[in-house]
């Protein structure tokens, strides 16, 4: 017995678990497996929304107006024209638009989403539609994986600010693109340098030995073993829009629209989520509580938010101000410099890392010529929304107890 109860001293000594919360900053898109194209969905832009059609529902309503027949001759021919009509511009002509709201098309719509991009007299056509990723039971959520991911790269990033000998180790690898990047086997040669840089955090991060005191291979020896995360589920009803991105460039002036459409989780909704930390793994990268993981999601965050700002200076400081309350990025369109851990590699050496930057953009998106645009800042430009007349980077949350 008094084993026993040691034993649970011991595990409840070495196990720090919270319930936290998730609050949406700025609009969010964690998107899902497959995108919404126009055959998909009907934009009513006269009400501003985004309808998801059930296809049997909406084959029955189109029966019940004995225009089944009309419909399979649109798809088949003005649907897949570049200048043809929109799902909704047919039906509208074809139908009437007192019967396309969504108290008359009922079970004919699956889901709805509210887009006011776009007023009446001008394009009323969203292309492809990135919806938020949902459960089975339709709710929106946050996977764990996601947040689980934005925690691992902070950490990483933190390591890598604070311990010299990893960050020369990790700085080495990645100079090596510099070498090779004009190379016309230069992708292929990424590959294996990126292997080289995985094999170098890998190495630091790894907490499990053999009976020989020797390493064990791969993943499943990381100290992020110890690191569980739940799905954040939401608080409350979820409320989304579909926004769209554009782009706003280091040196010029305004912005530009991107044909790029997401569904976003807007601002102020909050959603729950467990985070457990096995410190017994955990401490051997020196994490040894959640608290400790809440300060180093904000270094992390103000450090590349600091950079942004200092930056893209012709960028209204309002954008920069709306996250002031946040700790992280996560989810889509939140940008090259947000996801990957090189700038903070090179805390030390800023113009390396954003040379480093530019060149694997240059090779992955040759048509954007970052090699020759990208002088300031790699990449160039940053990623905005714009909702309710503000401008927004993505993605932009705050986790916290």
């Amino acid at each position: 017995m008094v084993w026993a109860y040691g034993l649970g001293w011991i595990m409840s000594n070495r196990i720090d678990h919270a319930q936290l919360s998730l609050t949406i900053v700025s609009p969010t898109n964690i998107g899902g497996p497959e995108n919404l194209t126009t055959k998909d969905y009907m934009y009513n832009y006269d009400a501003g929304e985004v309808y998801l059609l059930n296809n049997y529902e909406w084959f029955r309503f189109l029966a019940s107006h004995n225009k089944l027949a009309e419909f399979e001759l649109y798809m088949q021919d003005e649907m897949i024209r570049p200048n043809g009509r929109t799902m909704y511009d047919w039906a509208k002509n074809t139908i009437g638009a007192s019967q396309l709201t969504k108290d008359t098309l009922g079970p004919a719509i699956s889901s709805i989403m509210k887009s006011s991009i776009y007023n009446k007299g001008r394009k009323n056509s969203l292309n492809d539609i990135t919806p938020q990723i949902r459960g089975a039971n339709g709710d929106i959520y946050i996977p764990g994986s996601s947040i689980k991911g934005i925690i691992d790269s902070a950490i990483i990033s933190h390591m890598l600010r604070n311990n010299k000998a990893f960050r020369s180790n990790v700085q080495r690898e990645l100079r090596k693109v510099l070498d090779v990047y004009k190379r016309k086997n230069a992708r292929s040669l990424f590959k294996d340098i990126f292997k080289m840089v995985n094999l170098a955090i890998l190495k630091h991060i790894h907490v499990l030995t053999n009976n020989e005191g020797k390493p064990f291979k791969g993943i499943l020896a990381s100290a992020f073993r110890g690191v569980s995360v739940s799905d954040a589920m939401p608080m409350s009803v979820i409320q989304t829009e579909v926004l769209k991105k554009e782009d706003s460039c280091v040196e010029e002036d305004g912005t530009h629209d991107i044909s790029v459409h997401r569904e976003c989780i807007l601002p102020n909704q909050q959603f729950s989520f467990t985070l457990t930390l096995d410190t017994a793994m955990t401490k051997e990268i020196g994490i040894t509580s959640i608290d400790q993981v809440l300060d180093i999601l904000q270094e992390d965050f103000d450090a590349t938010h600091k950079l942004l700002a200092s930056k893209f200076k012709k960028v209204s400081p309002s954008i920069f101000k709306a996250l002031e309350s946040a700790n992280a990025y996560i989810g889509s369109n939140t940008g090259f410099i947000q996801k990957t851990i090189i700038m903070a590699a090179f805390t030390d050496d800023e113009k390396t890392g954003i040379d480093i930057i530019r060149a694997i953009l240059d090779v992955n998106f040759q048509k954007a010529k970052h090699d020759s645009k990208d002088k300031i800042m790699a990449p160039r430009a940053i990623k905005l929304v714009k909702w309710n007349g503000n401008y927004y980077e993505m993605g932009g949350i705050h986790i916290g107890r």
